[in-house]
């Protein structure tokens, strides 16, 4: 399956005449499916949020809610009264062994070493197993038992905790693993962290550019670039004289990106399309 993004531009033209247009497909298409249950942890009942879970062993060390105040309204909570253990609240999902994934979200951190981690063991048939274990850390010392006395405010590192941040996480999945969990808590330090707005899916897609000149019109160059990106991912350079027709594929492009298509005809003229489409997908 494929999404199609198709631009049409052009000045006044005689009937059945064609404008240039711009085709952009992808594969797998965007935005990919987000493969976590509730990512958003707006269902659950009793106090709990639906499909996530808590695990640690020393539960008398942790408080966890699930709470107002989220981004755009519920969230995971969790307060670590000491160092003695670590806690997560975590979900597993299906995965296809040879492919990239990408686990993403918001965290809030008001104290403490936040960690959060892409993992999974597979047992071979010969003993040995196969693993990833991929994590994303973020510590402050807010919250430490030596502040406010002994360590002055204006000297504590670390978010804003009343911000909140995206992490970012990249697995590459070995055969013959189908499963792996996303976990996200604090890690054998005392502290309190929020999380929001998560997602886990396809890590890479391929791009198809297709670009096609109007009657009397050629192409001299095209550029793909990722929006808030600081250069594109692809440059044409000068085409040659006459182009009318322009196609092109990129592999391994992030699925989390927009992207920008711009092609320059004869005469300055560009043409200028985005892939997924703004309100196309979840927000970013």
């Amino acid at each position: 399956m494929k999404r199609i993004v198709l631009i049409l531009f052009g000045l006044a033209l005689a009937p059945g005449a064609r404008a240039a247009e711009v085709r952009v497909t992808s594969d797998p298409p965007l935005p990919v499916a987000n493969l976590l249950q509730n990512p958003d942890v707006e269902q659950g009942r009793d106090g709990q949020p639906d499909a996530w879970r808590f695990s640690t062993a020393r539960p008398d060390n942790f408080e966890i809610d699930w709470v107002d105040g989220g981004r755009s309204g519920k969230c995971l909570r969790v307060r670590a009264k000491s160092a003695v253990m670590s806690g997560y609240w975590a979900q597993s999902v299906p995965v296809e062994p040879g492919k990239k994934y990408l686990f993403r979200g918001y965290y809030r951190l008001m104290g403490g070493k936040m960690l959060c981690y892409a993992h999974a063991r597979t047992p071979l048939p010969d003993g040995r197993s196969v693993a990833v274990d991929q994590r994303f850390y973020r510590g402050t010392m807010r919250g430490h038992w030596l502040a406010p006395v002994f360590l002055p405010p204006d000297s504590l590192g670390g978010p804003d905790p009343n911000q909140w941040y995206p992490f970012r996480i990249i697995a590459e999945i070995p055969p013959p693993m189908q499963a792996i969990s996303l976990s996200l808590g604090l890690f054998f330090e005392a502290g309190e962290v929020w999380f929001d707005d998560l997602h886990a899916g396809l890590a890479e897609t391929e791009l198809a550019i297709q670009v096609k000149a109007g009657p009397g019109e050629s192409i001299e160059r095209v550029t793909v670039m990722p929006v808030d990106a600081d250069k594109p991912v692809f440059d044409s350079g000068p085409l040659a004289a006459g182009t009318s027709l322009f196609e092109k594929k990129l592999g391994g492009q992030p699925t989390d990106a927009v992207y920008e298509v711009v092609a320059t005809l004869a005469g300055g003229k560009k043409i200028t399309a985005r892939y997924p489409q703004i309100g196309e997908g979840e927000s970013r």
